[in-house]
């Protein structure tokens, strides 16, 4: 079996960090994961950022087409990357065995849900300061780990001076999310993660996208936005146990 992880705004797929390696252990060797870089990010920081979900989608698809990937995935999507997947599961469901959503939103909820006033003034201030400060009042306001928050910037640091996102990918992307609205209904069976300590994006998002899909619900109480990098251990068990037990049809 194959897993698809897609991060979110304008984050390569360096930034899941240390998670593959954890998910793919509580999984074991019958599955196989992979990330995708979009257009503006990662790999792809030179080319144009794709402009809306559905664009973003078709791209995931040819890549995964391109690396001859057969039968259904399972994709997991975290921020927008769950934007993407959710589009994907509703549009080309025999593609999907699962999907998950981490922290994700729709652009048809209440804004101070899909984006929390508390973060307004850093948003605008990170499109206007130089890389470094930018990273820094990002990863502080996505992540809650504060015991690793120094070796955690300097890799995403590291990341950022190697293949850099320009403020006109962010924004870009932005708008992209901003836009998406979801189907009504979604064939895939779907799990919903979310963090009550997620500073972010209000958990309230995760728990009305939850109850509009009949979809369980998994809530961890401490992490930040970035479940990934504050709660790996928590995150891979718990997304072990859904997959295992979804298999492709």
């Amino acid at each position: 079996m194959h897993v698809i992880l897609l991060r979110g705004l304008a984050r390569e797929a360096a930034h899941w960090m240390q998670f593959p390696e954890q998910l793919r252990t509580a999984l074991g060797e019958d599955y196989q994961i992979h990330s995708i870089d979009f257009p503006g990010c990662g790999s792809r920081y030179r080319q144009t950022a794709l402009n809306s979900i559905p664009a973003m989608t078709d791209y995931a698809r040819m890549q995964i087409a391109a690396q001859k990937i057969n039968g259904p995935v399972h994709v997991v999507g975290i921020s927008m990357g769950g934007m993407i997947a959710l589009n994907w599961a509703q549009q080309f469901p025999r593609e999907l065995a699962s999907v998950t959503l981490i922290n994700s939103s729709a652009g048809d909820q209440p804004l101070h849900w899909r984006l929390r006033p508390r973060v307004w003034p850093a948003i605008i201030a990170a499109l206007l300061l130089p890389m470094r400060l930018r990273e820094r009042l990002v990863l502080r306001n996505v992540s809650n780990d504060r015991k690793n928050f120094a070796a955690n910037l300097q890799q995403w640091l590291s990341i950022q001076q190697q293949r850099p996102v320009t403020r006109t990918t962010i924004i870009t992307m932005l708008g992209a999310a901003a836009r998406f609205r979801p189907l009504e209904n979604c064939a895939v069976n779907g799990l919903v993660i979310g963090s009550q300590g997620d500073n972010f994006v209000s958990y309230k998002a995760s728990e009305d996208l939850a109850q509009r899909f009949q979809w369980p619900l998994k809530l961890h109480t401490e992490a930040g936005h970035d479940i990934p990098m504050d709660a790996p251990d928590w995150l891979s068990e718990n997304l072990a146990a859904w997959l295992n037990t979804h298999q492709a049809r």
